[in-house]
């Protein structure tokens, strides 16, 4: 014998409603539409840019594509850094111009321009979290480097907070951005 029609609905219901309530805790965030942009560097709030004078981000997110350009100025010397990131697998080899952060200290982008990148959205799609590892090559030696790099969005999308770990360096980088 079969359960009346309203409570297989009522069992439905129920089952919909959980699965609505499990989806954040699957993982399935999608970037705020406040992420796309143009980011300006505030010196102010921000760690040392030395030797740059300036620093950009352009921001296009498409989907599960985000393109991020880090466009550094220091007088007549700029350098621009570009990758494109899929946030729906979990790791890709992008290839880079170069690793301009900190061009004063002799270390620059080996193991082919490559930078093996895992992307994803955390925080209510609030926060851009990527994973970086990479080859930097110095006078002395290639050495293995991973970044955390976390893209955080302020809740009115007027800041762009860019908090920046590297095994190379004890001490995090944090730099806050305006929109343009």
């Amino acid at each position: 014998m079969k359960p009346p029609i309203n409570l297989r609905l009522k069992h439905l219901y129920k089952l919909l409603a959980l699965s609505v309530l499990m989806m954040p805790l699957l993982g399935i965030s999608h970037a705020n539409s406040d992420f796309s942009g143009r980011w300006e560097i505030d010196t102010s709030k921000s760690t040392a840019l030395d030797p740059w004078r300036s620093l950009a981000i352009e921001i296009a997110v498409d989907g599960d594509q985000v393109s991020i350009t880090r466009q550094y100025g220091g007088g007549s010397r700029v350098a621009q850094e570009s990758m494109t990131v899929d946030t729906s697998i979990p790791s890709q080899t992008v290839e880079v111009e170069g690793w301009w952060d900190n061009r004063h200290i002799g270390a620059y982008l080996g193991g082919g321009k490559e930078q093996t990148v895992s992307a994803k959205w955390v925080d209510d799609g609030q926060t851009l979290q990527l994973n970086i590892e990479m080859i930097l090559e110095t006078s002395q030696a290639e050495t293995p480097v991973r970044v955390l790099r976390e893209m955080r969005l302020s809740r009115d999308g007027k800041t762009l907070r860019v908090l920046q770990l590297r095994s190379s360096r004890n001490q995090p980088i944090v730099r806050v951005f305006t929109k343009a």
